[in-house]
């Protein structure tokens, strides 16, 4: 790959109990999500979105919150965390205990106003005072941006919206932010530059990259995502998931073949291969059993 040198090590945030469950149609049993976060834990996941603290009129299948979080078999020195759409979200996560909870917005208008019923002003005040409150908690804040490359409803989005967006989440306080490809549009240049920017401009939050299944265009654009700088990657295991609120949504980045990947570049992950793709299958085995 020319002059650049590869990371010896990159992060993985697990998404799979979290966006791979979401949106599927029949309700699976809160014993079966508990024993995917187990078996990820067991595989090497350091850090995994077990949950979304949200009212379950809007996502169903995340009624079981709570039981699900305060069940796991947490091992020490993994990082347990949940989505939370809004401060009610944030409220009844931190009555369950979370030390870290991740924040969602759309860099599209559209989008934003039916995932979230706000506008992108509005959800960044929000984050604001979701980032004062957990600050004052001791409890840390990650941040997702939706839509990054490419908006479902309204097609292109300009990057100094998300470069803006981006920055504003880092002056509130959130340490990490993850740019988001909604509904598979990336493609490898925008996967290299638009981090690439972003990065630049950044002062002390760290930036990942979160794609959607393309045909395996997504893997083309982990590795541009990875040229420019980019060392943490969601994915999630089986390939399931997608945003309810998105036409046209794909599964996410599938974590055992990106596990796979990384390990044949001599790029080390910490997961162990053999168990992620166990993983796998047990995740798909979940949709597959519920969705008949």
């Amino acid at each position: 790959m020319g002059n650049f040198k590869l990371p010896e090590k990159v992060d993985i945030f697990e998404v799979g109990p979290r966006d791979g469950l979401q949106n599927q149609r029949d309700f699976i049993p809160t014993e079966s999500k508990i024993e995917l976060v187990n078996k990820l834990t067991a595989a090497g996941c350091q850090r995994i979105e077990v949950t979304s603290f949200v009212h379950p009129k809007w996502v169903p299948q995340m009624k079981d919150a709570k039981e699900v979080f305060s069940r796991i078999d947490k091992k020490e020195g993994v990082v347990y965390n949940a989505l939370i759409p809004n401060l009610k979200g944030l409220e009844l996560a931190l009555e369950a205990g979370l030390q870290e909870v991740v924040t969602i917005m759309s860099a599209s208008e559209s989008h934003n106003k039916k995932n979230l019923n706000r506008s992108v002003d509005e959800s960044l005040k929000e984050i604001e005072e979701i980032n004062r409150i957990a600050a004052e908690k001791g409890v840390k804040v990650r941040s997702y941006i939706a839509t990054v490359f490419g908006c479902p409803i309204e097609g292109d989005v300009p990057v100094e919206k998300v470069i803006d967006i981006a920055l504003a989440l880092e002056e509130s306080g959130s340490y990490e932010i993850s740019l988001g490809d909604t509904t598979g549009m990336a493609n490898p240049i925008m996967a290299y530059e638009i981090p690439a920017m972003i990065l630049e401009r950044l002062k002390k939050a760290s930036l990942a990259v979160h794609y959607h299944q393309a045909d395996g265009i997504e893997f083309a654009n982990i590795l541009a995502s990875l040229k420019a700088g980019i060392t943490v990657f969601d994915g999630a295991a089986g390939g399931l998931g997608g945003c309810p609120y998105a036409p046209g949504a794909t599964g996410n980045t599938a974590t055992e073949t990106m596990v796979d990947m990384f390990h044949r570049m001599g790029i080390k992950t910490g997961i162990d291969l053999d168990l992620i793709n166990e993983c796998g299958k047990f995740a798909k085995s979940l949709v597959n059993c519920c969705n008949v």
